[in-house]
């Protein structure tokens, strides 16, 4: 099974991953970078308490997605519930 790491928004500005507060597309890409070298089978689960914080999770997304995660790697849920695109 493949193991899954969180990206948390809470807030319109920051991802945070692992207990670091990312700002930027950039900084969630080199952050998630390190991980998909040691993991690249891994999921990344973008979980945010309500879709207004669009900013930080299309910071989310896009960090992903420059990195390699994509499709099936990345999962999305807002107030928990599961984002189908």
């Amino acid at each position: 099974m493949s193991e899954i790491f969180v990206l948390k928004i809470s807030d319109n500005v920051y991802v945070h991953l692992n207990g670091a507060k990312l700002g930027s597309t950039n900084e969630v890409a080199e952050a998630l970078g390190k991980i998909y070298a040691d993991h690249p089978d891994a999921i990344i689960s973008i979980e945010a308490d309500t879709s207004s914080y669009y900013e930080a999770i299309g910071k989310a997304i896009y960090g992903s997605h420059r990195v390699g995660f994509v499709g099936e790697r990345v999962r999305i849920l807002i107030d928990g519930k599961l984002v189908v695109a």
